[in-house]
C-alpha cells in the first residue's frame, strides 16, 4: 500500500506541476496573441494548426482518458482563437474642475 501512495503521489505532483506549466503557457500564447505584431500572426497560424491536429485526433476512435485529454486540449486551442474583448481602462479622468 505504500508503493501505492508513494506513486499517487508522485502523480498529483506532476499535474500539479503540468497544470502551473499550462497556466504559464496559455498566458503566454494569449499575451503573444494580442500583440498585433508578426510574432502574433504566426502564433495564430500555430494555434490553427494545432486546432486543425486536434480535431483529426477527436475524429480517431479513443480510449476514455485519451479522449478527455484532446477534449481539454480542443478547449483551451478554442479559448486561445478567440479575440479577447479590449479592457475597460480602470479609471477614467474627467475634463473638468478649474477654468482659467
Amino acid at each position: 500500500m505504500a508503493d501505492l501512495n508513494a506513486v499517487l503521489t508522485r502523480l498529483n505532483d506532476r499535474l500539479l506541476r503540468l497544470e502551473g506549466e499550462l497556466f504559464v503557457l496559455r498566458s503566454l500564447a494569449r499575451a503573444t496573441l494580442t500583440a498585433g505584431d508578426d510574432h502574433a500572426a504566426r502564433m495564430r497560424k500555430l494555434v490553427e494548426a494545432a486546432k486543425i491536429a486536434l480535431d483529426d485526433e477527436a475524429k480517431r476512435e479513443l480510449d476514455k482518458p485519451t479522449r478527455k485529454y484532446v477534449d481539454a486540449a480542443t478547449a483551451l486551442v478554442e479559448e486561445l482563437l478567440v479575440e479577447p474583448t479590449p479592457a475597460r481602462p480602470l479609471f477614467t479622468v474627467i475634463d473638468g474642475g478649474r477654468r482659467d
